[in-house]
C-alpha cells in the first residue's frame, strides 16, 4: 500500500492508470467521429477536456469501442502553440503530427520535401486513404487558433474541404461554442464552422463523483470513512478538478490525525477553499454583471440560466437551479455584487424589494423587509433595537415598547426555517448570526 497522495492531478491527466470515467462521452464521440462526423466539444475550464482528447489517442481505448489502430490515426494538436502563427507553421505542424501517428501505427507513406504546406497534407492523406484508414484531427485550446488573426477563411475553408475529400473528421475542445470564439464574422462564415455536431463535457455523475474518490484510494494506504466521502461530496459537488484538491488535502489530513473525525473538517474545509479559490475567482471574473447577479440568486432569465449551468456553476434540479458546489455557494456570498446584499443564506435586492434564502424567494411586509435589511447590512453586529425602530418607522415616536418584538416575530415566521439566524440580545436588541449547533 502506497503512501504517496494519489489525488496530485492539476493539469491534464497524461497517465492511463488515472484517467476515470467518461464512459458515456466517449462512446458518444466515437461513434460519431467513426461515421465521419466533426464534433466540438465544449466545457468549461478544468472540466477536463485536454484529458479526455489525450486519453482517446490511446489505441487501447478506440479498439474497446471497435475500431482499431489500424483502421483510423488519431493526430493531436495543442493550439496554444499557434495562437499567432501563420497559416504555413499549422500546416507543417499537421503535417509532422500526420507522419508520427502513421508511423506509430505502421502505416506506409512516402515523406515529402515540403512539409510546410498544404499540398504537402493533401498529398498525405490521399495515401492514408488509399489503404482504407481513417483520420481523425484532435485540436485542443481551439478557440486560440479560431481566434487567430493571421488565419483567413480560405485557411479554414482548406480544412473543410479535407473532410469532403478524405473523410477526415476533426474533434475540437474549447471553453466557448465555435461561434463564440472566432476572430471575426468573416471567419465564422466558413464552411468549416458548419460541419460540427456540438456536444457539452461537464460535470460528472454522482455515482461518478464518489468512484473517483474510491479509485484513487483503492492502493493507497488509507481509506476514506463514509462520514469524510459524504462531507467531501457535499463540499466539492461532482467535479473533477474539484475532487482531486478535496481528495488531496483529506489525504493528507489523514496522514496527520487517525482517525479524521467530523471535528476536523472545518480545517479541511478552510484547506480545500483557499486551493479552489484561484480557478473560482476566475470563473467569477469571466461572467458578465447580469450572470454575477444571476448566479447569487440563483434566478433569472433561463437563457442566462442555462449558461451558467453549462459553465458547471449551477445544476437544474426537478426545475429549480441550485449551485454545482458547496465550496462555490460560499464563494458567492463573499462577492460584491452590484444591487444585492448578501448575508447568511440571505439574498437581498432592494432595489426590486425581493429576498432570496437558499433559492426560495420569500414575501416579506414592507416592514419585515425594512428589518432583514437592516440586520443583513451589519450582519454578525448587534443592532440597537432604536436603530431599527427607526429602520422601519422611521423618526416617528409611538408608545409601544412591544410593537418591535411583535415585528420580529412576525419576520421570524415568514423566514422559517432560517428564523433562528435572527438572534435577541436582551435589553440591547437583535443580530443575525449562524445559529448554534
Amino acid at each position: 500500500m502506497s503512501s504517496d497522495n494519489p489525488f496530485f492531478h492539476r493539469g491534464a491527466i497524461r497517465q492511463a492508470e488515472f484517467f476515470y470515467g467518461r464512459t458515456a462521452e466517449i462512446h458518444q464521440i466515437l461513434g460519431l467521429l467513426r461515421n465521419g462526423q466533426s464534433v466540438s466539444l465544449i466545457g468549461p475550464r478544468r472540466i477536463g477536456k485536454s484529458s479526455l482528447l489525450i486519453h482517446l489517442l490511446r489505441p487501447e481505448v478506440r479498439e474497446a469501442h471497435q475500431w482499431g489502430a489500424e483502421q483510423a490515426l488519431f493526430v493531436h494538436l495543442d493550439c496554444q502553440e499557434f495562437g499567432e502563427s501563420p497559416a504555413d507553421e499549422v500546416y507543417e505542424a499537421l503535417y509532422d503530427a500526420l507522419m508520427d501517428a502513421a508511423e506509430a501505427a505502421g502505416t506506409a507513406v512516402p515523406a515529402t520535401d515540403v512539409a510546410g504546406s498544404y499540398r504537402a497534407i493533401d498529398r498525405l492523406l490521399h495515401h492514408v486513404n488509399r489503404q482504407g484508414t481513417a483520420v481523425v484531427v484532435l485540436l485542443d485550446e481551439f478557440e486560440l487558433l479560431a481566434a487567430n488573426s493571421h488565419l483567413t477563411p480560405y485557411f479554414f475553408a482548406r480544412l473543410r474541404g479535407l473532410t469532403t475529400k478524405y473523410g477526415l473528421a476533426y474533434l475540437t475542445a474549447s471553453q466557448q461554442p465555435l461561434f463564440n470564439i472566432t476572430a471575426e464574422e468573416e471567419i465564422l462564415s466558413s464552411p468549416f464552422f458548419n460541419i460540427f455536431v456540438t456536444l457539452p463535457l461537464g460535470l460528472f455523475t454522482a455515482e461518478e463523483a464518489r468512484g473517483l474518490l474510491e479509485c484513487r484510494l483503492q492502493d493507497s494506504a488509507y481509506m476514506f470513512p463514509a462520514t469524510l466521502m459524504e462531507h467531501l461530496l457535499m463540499l466539492v459537488g461532482p467535479h473533477p478538478f474539484f475532487l482531486h484538491i478535496a481528495g488531496y488535502h483529506a489525504f493528507q489530513a489523514m496522514s496527520v490525525v487517525q482517525p479524521l473525525s467530523p471535528t476536523d473538517f472545518a480545517a479541511l474545509d478552510n484547506a480545500i477553499e483557499v486551493e479552489a479559490a484561484s480557478h473560482l475567482s476566475y470563473l467569477w471574473q469571466n461572467l458578465t454583471a447580469e450572470e454575477q447577479y444571476t448566479l447569487a440568486i440563483t434566478n433569472g432569465p433561463v437563457d442566462t440560466l442555462r449558461l451558467l449551468a453549462q459553465q458547471c456553476l449551477l445544476q437544474n434540479v426537478n426545475g429549480s437551479y441550485r449551485y454545482t458546489s458547496e465550496i462555490l455557494h460560499r464563494f458567492v456570498r463573499r462577492q460584491g455584487v452590484s444591487g444585492l446584499i448578501q448575508a447568511g443564506p440571505f439574498v437581498i435586492d432592494q432595489q426590486r424589494h425581493q429576498v432570496w434564502a437558499e433559492n426560495q424567494e420569500m414575501g416579506l411586509t414592507t416592514s419585515q423587509f425594512a428589518i432583514l435589511v437592516c440586520l443583513c447590512q451589519n450582519a454578525g453586529q448587534v443592532v440597537h433595537g432604536d436603530d431599527l425602530e427607526t429602520a422601519v418607522w422611521g423618526e416617528v415616536l409611538v408608545d409601544d415598547p412591544d410593537r418591535l418584538k411583535t415585528l420580529i416575530k412576525r419576520l421570524r415566521r415568514a423566514i422559517v426555517p432560517y428564523d433562528n439566524w435572527i438572534v435577541s440580545e436582551r435589553g440591547v436588541g437583535y443580530a443575525l448570526r449562524p445559529p448554534e449547533p
